[in-house]
């Protein structure tokens, strides 16, 4: 079955959200985006991080909110959103997420978002959304150690 035009808007939708929520420090509201199950994996060459239940996914949100401040601006585009054959409540989406430093310019990260969404309670959120990075400054190597420990 074919997402309707409905559908679509309500995804472009969603990621519009779960960036402003993101950029405003808003963990709850980030996290509440996902399934009860949700899953955030985090993926770059030597590192990757794994976050699941809402719960786990806002406590994971606070610890980074702490780390990184409020500098960060994220912006998601290209969405190629697909329907998953046989499952009318489900959409898989593909894009590209960049992030800047609103304090100094400097761009911080640029990688894709490879997502499956589900439908609950007539609402589109997470299931599983895996980031994968593509670069990083070398700046934001300090960040990601700080948040393994």
């Amino acid at each position: 079955m074919a997402l309707t035009l409905e559908d679509r808007e309500a995804i472009r939708d969603l990621f519009a959200r779960q960036n402003l929520a993101y950029d405003r420090r808003e963990a709850e509201r980030t996290a509440a985006m996902f399934t009860e199950d949700g899953v955030l994996e985090l993926i770059g060459p030597d590192w990757a991080f794994r976050h699941e239940g809402r719960e786990g996914l806002e406590t994971y949100m606070r610890r980074l909110f702490e780390v990184t401040g409020d500098d960060y601006r994220h912006w998601t585009n290209s969405l190629a959103i697909e329907a998953v054959e046989g499952a009318p409540d489900e959409a898989r989406v593909e894009c590209y997420i960049a992030a800047w430093g609103m304090s100094d310019g400097v761009f911080r990260l640029a990688g894709r978002y490879f997502d499956h969404l589900r439908r609950v309670d007539g609402e589109w959120k997470f299931a599983h959304r895996r980031y994968e990075g593509e670069w990083m400054h070398p700046d934001q190597g300090a960040v990601r150690d700080e948040l393994s420990e």
